[in-house]
Order: C-alpha cells, then sequence, then structure tokens
C-alpha cells in the first residue's frame, strides 16, 4: 500500500505526464493545472526526504508564464522517486517535415529485409532512417512487426506512409525472388566470413538483411545471400542494436552512392 506522500508524489506525475501529452512544447500552463500542481507541491513542504524535497522545490519555480518544455525538466525527480521506467517510444523525436523535399527519381537503390525482428521500437526506428534516406523498400519478414501494429505504427512517426513496405512469410524465396531481379543481397551479420562493411558495393541495386536482436540471421538465410558484411567494432562488446546497425550499413551505401555519382 502506497504512503500517503506517495500517493501524492503519484498523482503529481500522472498531472504533470497529462499536461506533457496533452500541451505542444511551448504552450502555457493555465492557472488551474498551476493551482493543483501548486497545491500538491504545498502539501509535501513538511517532509524531511531530501528526494522528496527536490521536487517540492519545484513550487518556487512554478509561475504563470511557465512553458510545458519548462516543467518538462521537473518531471525527472519525480519519475526517479518513483522509479518510473520509460519506454522507448517516450524518446521519439518530432520534427518539421520537409513534403517537397522527397523526389522519387532520386530513389536510393538499397531494399532492407528484416527477418524475424522482434522489437516494434527497432522497426520504427528502421523506418524513419529508411525513409529519410529514401530508400526503395522494406521488406517484413516472419513475425517482424509491421505498421498495422499500433506500437509500430506509433514509432515510425508516420515513414510507412512515404516508404514501401511488404510483409512475407520466409525469408529464403524473397532473397532467391530478389537474386533473379539482379539485386545483391547482402547479409549483416557477424561470421567469420564476413568482409568489412566499407569495401566498395558492387554498381548494382542492393539489398541488406538484418536479423532477429537476439539469435540473428538463421545459416540457411546467411548462405543464401551473395555476401556477409560486418561492421568492424573496436569495444569489448561484439554487436550494436539493430536500428542503430541499420543506419549505419545505409548510411555507408548512401555514401558510396553519392560519391559515384
Amino acid at each position: 500500500m502506497l504512503k500517503p506522500r506517495n500517493r501524492k508524489i503519484e498523482k503529481l506525475y500522472e498531472l504533470l505526464l497529462g499536461l506533457e501529452k496533452k500541451l505542444s512544447s511551448n504552450d502555457l500552463l493555465n492557472e488551474i493545472d498551476l493551482h493543483l500542481i501548486k497545491e500538491i507541491l504545498f502539501s509535501l513542504q513538511s517532509e524531511s526526504d531530501v528526494e522528496i524535497l527536490k521536487i517540492h522545490s519545484l513550487y518556487y519555480h512554478l509561475h504563470s508564464q511557465m512553458t510545458l518544455q519548462e516543467l518538462t525538466h521537473w518531471l525527472l525527480p519525480v519519475e526517479r522517486y518513483l522509479k518510473k521506467d520509460l519506454k522507448d517510444e517516450d524518446f521519439l523525436i518530432f520534427n518539421k517535415d520537409h513534403p517537397d523535399r522527397k523526389d522519387k527519381s532520386k530513389t536510393l537503390p538499397l531494399t532492407l529485409i528484416l527477418d524475424h525482428v522482434r522489437s516494434s521500437f527497432n522497426v520504427g526506428s528502421i523506418f524513419r532512417t529508411s525513409e529519410a534516406f529514401n530508400l526503395e523498400k522494406i521488406y517484413l519478414v516472419g513475425y517482424t512487426p509491421d505498421p498495422t501494429n499500433a506500437k509500430t505504427n506509433k514509432t515510425t512517426l508516420g515513414a510507412h506512409e512515404h516508404l514501401p513496405w511488404e510483409t512475407l512469410p520466409k525469408a529464403l524465396p524473397l532473397i532467391q525472388s530478389l537474386q533473379n531481379q539482379n539485386y545483391h543481397v547482402i547479409a549483416a551479420e557477424t561470421t567469420s566470413h564476413a568482409v568489412p562493411l566499407g569495401i566498395p558495393f558492387p554498381k548494382t541495386k542492393v539489398a541488406f538483411v538484418f536479423g532477429n536482436e537476439r539469435f540473428g540471421l538463421d545459416p540457411e538465410v546467411i548462405a543464401a545471400c551473395n555476401e556477409t558484411r560486418v561492421l568492424a567494432l573496436r569495444g569489448y562488446k561484439n554487436s550494436l542494436n539493430i536500428a542503430n546497425c541499420a543506419s549505419i550499413f545505409i548510411y555507408e551505401f548512401y555514401k558510396q552512392w553519392s560519391a559515384n555519382g
């Protein structure tokens, strides 16, 4: 059972979180919301706990011209006190889009295959990077969540509406089909025969294949690809998050393609 002071802080957290979702970053708080926040903070003034006093100190900073962005800074001590675990999607960054920038004639001749990727957040992040670099298409294989999934839809930030995508049950027939269309298919995996990512790509369309976050790609999928490439790392850990890895692979291809005119 929550202590009375914890119930108050939980109520404060819910109020601040509700405002964060309701208002834009530069919106001003209204007097009713300010009064509710002050009321809760004032009731904490007699507490001796240092962490609670940090929360209470917000009371002296509240003012009628305070923006949501300013108030959001004060969520941190509340979150830490309540040991709230933020979800990945809580860190999504929304920026103004550039609809006039998209040029279909300059589509990057690169396709991605996501084979049994588990995380909706990873898929959404890869969609955003792929659309930002104007890729051809993304294939979502096996149980990889597609944009009809609510979490994936949220994390793509609408990128899936501007980038062709398709769901398929298995990777092997897709790889064969792309190779028949003269795609050079590259597995992204840390195998003993993998070559460095930065060597020149062939002068043809390319498809990168990324596997499950934990288990990677199945051996038969790797064998079906034209080659395997690896991102050379220098630290103790031997892998990166798949969304980070995909971003680096995409950028390396884009850099080479741009340099070649």
